[in-house]
């Protein structure tokens, strides 16, 4: 499996929160696919808009807690729009990797569980906002930025022996770079606090609070596969069991066997093989073709 970049090797298999579950079941019909893309195109659309039409557009979709309470109550919802940065090479090179990590982390995850984890995060940061002025009188930025890039944290934390290559061509585990993000999330929220408390409060909030939603995310939902997810490799690998007797130890028959690449188990051990549920029939993929293949 590779995402931009990534090679992903066998996960870590935890248990799931139970709570999580039983919303997924309650409302997972309703979940958004595609979520990250939906908030990456407002990134850009908010990158245009600013291109176009300067500060005036900052000036009416930035989040202002003292303006919501005025009645500019869409200010809850547009400050989404504010874009990280402006248009150039490496912010659409950025937003390639997020849009590609996206995707994969949503058919690792489940489209409910990727709901969750921005929604949450949005809902967390409009509370916060708002408590944060009620408090303090400081009204904070909030964008879309680091909720976005926590995306390989959350990578990182689900998948720690993951590479990522570096600038497409450095090999790193992903848990070395959990480790560097870390340091550059303290890193910035120390040069924010350098400026003085209000500052550091306006722009070091959200840098906190990204971090805080993920946390929560990765604690309530450990486990790479959703509910359904589950449910369907369970009836699965029964049909299957059901239609072959297991191999005798030493025979050389193996269990597993990629149907793209004919890799088992007894040539590999280190993959790891599941099935697809979205393919007919029994057709069981090793890792690096099970987010790869192409559907028949």
């Amino acid at each position: 499996m590779q995402i931009c970049g990534f090679i992903a090797p066998k996960p870590c298999l935890l248990k799931c929160m139970n709570w999580l579950n039983k919303l997924e079941q309650k409302y997972g019909s309703k979940a958004i696919p595609n979520i990250t893309r939906i908030f990456i195109a407002a990134n850009l659309i908010g990158s245009v808009l600013l291109l176009t039409k300067g500060d005036v557009v900052l000036y009416y979709l930035q989040f202002s807690a003292s303006a919501i309470l005025h009645g500019q109550v869409w200010r809850l919802i547009s400050w989404n729009f504010v874009p990280s940065g402006s248009i150039s090479f490496l912010q659409l090179l950025f937003i390639f990797c997020l849009w590609t990590l996206g995707d994969s982390m949503e058919s690792y995850l489940g489209s409910f569980r990727m709901n969750v984890y921005f929604f949450g995060g949005f809902l967390l940061y409009d509370i916060a906002g708002m408590l944060i002025f009620a408090v303090t009188g400081v009204s904070i930025n909030l964008t879309m930025y680091y909720i976005l890039i926590s995306m390989y944290l959350m990578l990182g934390l689900l998948m720690p022996e993951a590479e990522v290559r570096l600038y497409f061509v450095l090999p790193i585990k992903m848990k070395w770079m959990v480790l560097v993000y870390f340091v550059m999330f303290a890193y910035d929220v120390y040069t924010y606090m350098s400026f003085g408390w209000q500052i550091g409060l306006a722009y070091g909030s959200e840098i906190v609070l990204a971090l805080i939603n993920l946390l929560v995310f990765i604690y309530g939902c450990k486990h790479r596969l959703s509910f359904r997810q589950n449910m369907h490799q369970r009836k699965r690998k029964a049909q299957f069991k059901s239609q072959f007797s297991e191999p005798r130890p030493g025979s050389g028959i193996s269990r597993h066997k990629c149907y793209i690449c004919g890799r088992t188990e007894l040539s590999n051990p280190e993959l790891t093989f599941r099935y697809c549920s979205k393919c007919t029939g029994n057709k069981e993929y090793c890792q690096d073709h099970l987010f790869t293949h192409t559907h028949v």
